[in-house]
């Protein structure tokens, strides 16, 4: 899995995003204001990903349970796949 390409990431003021450009889908197109491991699950999502490679990355850049990062790279993945953002 991966972003589809019509998602741009950026920061303003410390403040990470993603934005859906063009015609993304019909569900969304909009903003996503997203915090520091978000961010790094969206950049991890420029390229094509597993779902335990982006837990891999998250255990390698934050000290935390592996359950606990787990559990969020879960919420994060159903949410995006919700927004339909996802190749």
């Amino acid at each position: 899995m991966k972003l589809k390409k019509e998602i741009v990431l950026g920061n303003i003021d410390g403040q990470d995003f993603a934005i859906a450009t063009g015609k993304l889908s019909k569900d969304f197109h909009g903003l996503i204001n997203n915090n520091k491991s978000a961010a790094y699950i969206f950049e991890l999502l420029k390229t094509e990903q597993t779902e335990e490679s982006i837990v891999d990355a998250m255990l390698a850049k934050y000290d935390a349970p592996r359950d606990v990062i787990e559990a969020d790279v879960k919420e994060v993945l159903d949410k995006i796949n919700s927004l339909g953002i996802l190749e």
